[in-house]
C-alpha cells in the first residue's frame, strides 16, 4: 500500500507552519512558542511516517527503475535530514523555551529551506512518473 503521499503532504505543510511559528515567536509573539512545540510533536510523527513509507516505496522495482538519481537521492536523504532537523528543533526549543534568543532564528530558517527543497525534489519525482 502506498501511504507515502498521505503523510508527505501534511508533513510539508506542518513543517512550514511549525518553522514559521518558531520565527514569529522569536521575533514578536512569545506566546506562539507553545503552539509551535505542540505542532512540532505532530510534525515529528508525520515526518517519521513519511520516511518509513518512503523507504517502502523506494523498494518497489518500478520506482527503482524509473527514478533518476539526481532527484531520488537528494529526496530520500533530505527527508531523513528533515526528520532529524524537526527533532533537533523540538529539543532545542523545548529546553530554551521562552528564553530563546534571536540567534536561534537560524534553525527554523534552515528548516524552511530544507522543506522547500524537499517539496521541489518530490515534485520533480512526480513529474517523472506522470509525464
Amino acid at each position: 500500500m502506498v501511504l507515502h503521499p498521505l503523510f508527505a503532504y501534511p508533513t510539508v505543510l506542518l513543517a512550514l507552519g511549525v518553522f514559521a511559528l518558531y520565527i514569529v515567536s522569536l521575533l514578536k509573539l512569545r506566546g506562539m512558542m507553545r503552539y509551535a512545540l505542540y505542532l512540532n510533536v505532530v510534525l515529528i510523527v508525520f515526518a517519521l511516517l513519511s520516511v518509513v513509507f518512503g523507504f517502502g516505496i523506494s523498494n518497489v522495482p518500478l520506482v527503482q527503475s524509473k527514478v533518476p538519481f539526481i532527484w531520488g537521492f537528494p529526496h530520500k536523504w533530505n527527508g531523513i535530514f528533515l526528520l532529524i532537523l524537526s527533532v533537533l528543533t523540538f529539543v532545542v526549543f523545548w529546553f530554551k523555551g521562552e528564553t530563546a534568543g534571536k540567534k536561534l532564528i537560524l534553525l527554523p530558517a534552515v528548516g524552511i529551506l530544507v522543506v522547500l527543497f524537499q517539496f521541489f525534489t518530490g515534485w520533480m519525482l512526480r513529474l517523472v512518473f506522470f509525464s
